[in-house]
């Protein structure tokens, strides 16, 4: 059964557009969401039930009488839900529609927010659109809505969408662009056409700028951009000659009295040297110590500098180590959320952005766009680390590229020191398994099921580690390959908090509490609380009047977060490899099992190693260990930012 609300021509929505239909489904998801106040699923149920799709416009207009004929309902409830109505009446025909075609309340926000008075336009021209214009929205949410419009399985607004998904479901696995065979066949799967029918539409959705075709692969135009304009403006950075450095002007020690090694003096001559230079090495082989007698040198010339990371955490790691001021890339060009970048120019003699292999390639484009000519770079990173979470793989590019200087450092003064974490991550990276000792810095405990993993990282946290090792739980975080299943960092996170601190004044927001004494973790960046993505304190105050709580972050600064704001944090016993890439902790904790199979990679597990500074902890299946340890990356990310480097633009090797 479907109906059309009357609105006067005002209206936006319905109003006008009948090809809008909406039926007692969404009827009843509206009335049940939160956009109502003082309904909820079982009156939104009987409502229906009783009035079918009349049900919002009897309870907007006819409030008295519906509270009379629906038993249990109440006058004030039935007002409070009339107002709510009253409130989004010009909107409501829309909403109706969204919500009956089964699309969720986070997603009819983004597609509002997206197109505002647009949106039925949009929505009537081609829902199909979005898939590309709306965060994170599938072409099967923009299918529910294309269905419901009565648009056909062949129609080419459908199929020019799946071509668009199919690359970007490639650019969220890390790749730049596709092949047109293979965007071809995974777009004819997307939409349920034929291979001939989608390889009809190739030309179409190039001819409207959607994705661009350069020889045989295709772009999203985001990336072919980033790509492009990237390898020219390196390039040209690149070319800026620069004077030798004389032998006597390489220093052998720091200023603090260090001994650098003939590596680390070969660093900094090439630093002196190259415009452009990147720094790679993995844990304790000496890269801080180079980056920070790069700075005396550049500072004591009297040269300015500027210091960045991609992620908060790492750059407040990088302030930490360094002592010098470095910020995130993102607050440095500006960013604002909805607006993109504002900062359109970095004036410096000297940009040096670390943890390199967290660079993508679109954010990298920004940062070099920005940059002034003559302005040296100096990337810093652990290429054997994983890649960055967006497409592209700028550091391994650019180091393949034999069109940057490089400097490889391999000596490991960590070991030297007597740290087996720093000699296991290199026996990982060489593909073998790393020494171990109970009673040293890595450590592996053989547990044969996920339930026996999961209970005994319980009790190393709550209780072995501090009795044995006087480590408190506070200092220990566990990091696992995923979010979700009883290994995973949410689950790990709730066992956790119950057993470390399951009473006191808190604050409860959805399926997550929020306790006076947890750790937590910042999910965003926020340029108003002064706080970025990835940064770690403890909650030290809640009150539960107020309905608000404040956390301390680790450099002691106090931020104060309302009930509503708590979807910015995350609790932080445990986390995934992925999140704390760009940091370290001194204390880890990793799960390995064969139920984690499909992300058992040995850079993963060498990432994950790599971030504990004083021990490391493997719990698990020894076949497991050796599985991801065995089990490098079928291939490389989809990439010609390296070729572009090379030959220049008008050989790229898609061009």
């Amino acid at each position: 059964m479907e109906n059309t609300i009357e609105h006067t021509d005002e209206h936006i929505g319905v109003a006008g557009h009948p090809e809008l239909p909406y039926d007692t489904g969404g009827v009843e998801a509206l009335l049940a969401g939160p956009r109502v106040e003082g309904i909820g699923p079982a009156f939104a149920g009987r409502l229906t039930a009783r009035y079918g799709t009349d049900a919002v416009e009897e309870l907007m207009r006819h409030p008295d009488r519906v509270a009379d004929e629906i038993s249990g309902l109440g006058t004030a409830r039935a007002y409070k839900a009339s107002e709510s109505l009253l409130k989004m009446e010009k909107e409501l025909g829309l909403l109706l529609f969204l919500y009956s075609c089964g699309i969720g309340d986070l997603y009819i926000e983004r597609i509002c927010n997206k197109y505002r008075r647009r949106t039925v336009e949009v929505i009537l021209s081609d829902p199909y659109s979005m898939v590309e214009d709306v965060w994170q929205l599938s072409f099967h949410i923009a299918d529910k809505i294309g269905s419901k419009m009565g648009i056909a399985g062949n129609d080419p607004r459908r199929i020019q969408a799946a071509l668009v998904t199919a690359v970007k479901l490639a650019a969220e696995m890390g790749h730049l662009f596709l092949s047109q065979e293979q965007a071809i066949a995974s777009a004819a799967r997307i939409a349920g056409v034929s291979p001939e029918e989608a390889a009809a539409r190739v030309d179409d959705v190039v001819a409207t700028g959607r994705l661009i075709k350069s020889k045989g692969v295709l772009y999203l135009p985001v990336f072919y951009a980033a790509e492009k304009e990237g390898a020219e403006k390196l390039s040209s950075l690149a070319s800026v000659p620069l004077t030798p450095a004389e032998d006597e002007s390489i220093p052998t020690h720091s200023l603090q009295g260090h001994f650098y090694s003939q590596q680390q003096m070969e660093a900094l001559r090439k630093a002196i040297e190259n415009p452009v230079l990147v720094i790679t090495g993995g844990p304790g082989s000496g890269k801080t110590t180079v980056v920070k007698g790069i700075i005396d040198i550049m500072k004591e010339q009297g040269k300015s500098l500027v210091l960045c990371a991609p992620t908060g955490r790492a750059a407040k790691r990088l302030s930490a180590l360094t002592e010098c001021d470095a910020v995130t890339i993102h607050s440095l060009l500006g960013y604002r959320q909805g607006e993109g970048y504002h900062n359109k120019k970095i004036d410096c003699d000297l940009l040096i952005i670390d943890e390199g292999s967290m660079m993508e390639q679109v954010l990298f484009n920004h940062l070099l766009q920005a940059v002034s000519p003559g302005t040296r770079i100096i990337l810093v990173g652990d290429v054997d680390q994983l890649p960055a979470i967006g497409a592209g793989d700028v550091l391994r590019d650019l180091i393949a590229s034999d069109r940057v200087a490089v400097v490889r450092l391999d000596d490991n003064f960590r070991q030297s020191e007597g740290s087996l974490i720093a000699k296991g991550a290199r026996a990982i990276n060489n593909g073998e398994l790393p020494e171990t000792d109970p009673e040293r810095d890595l450590v592996i405990i053989p547990e044969p099921t996920v339930s026996q993993i999961h209970d005994r990282i319980i009790s190393l946290v709550a209780e072995e580690l501090p009795a044995s090792r006087h480590i408190s739980p506070t200092d220990i975080i566990v990091v696992t390959p995923q979010q979700i299943g009883r290994l995973g960092a949410r689950q790990l996170n709730l066992d956790l908090q119950q057993r470390l601190n399951p009473d006191g004044p808190a604050l409860r927001r959805g399926a997550t509490t929020m306790r006076l004494g947890d750790p937590v973790m910042q999910t965003s960046n926020s340029r108003e609380r002064g706080v970025y993505n990835g940064e770690v304190g403890t909650i030290t105050q809640v009150d539960t009047a107020e309905q608000r709580l404040t956390v301390t972050f680790t450099d002691g600064r106090e931020s104060t977060y309302e009930r509503s704001e708590l979807s910015e944090l995350t609790l932080a016993y445990a986390t995934t490899i992925h999140k704390i890439q760009g940091s370290e902790a001194r204390n880890i904790i990793i799960p390995v099992t064969m139920a984690h199979r499909p992300m058992l990679y040995r850079n993963l597990i060498y990432t994950g190693v790599s971030r504990a500074t004083d021990l490391c902890i493997f719990v698990g299946e020894e076949d497991a260990l050796r599985y991801a340890i065995d089990n490098t990356p079928a291939s490389t990310r989809n990439s010609n930012f390296r070729y572009r480097l090379q030959s220049g633009i008008a050989n790229a090797k898609s061009e």
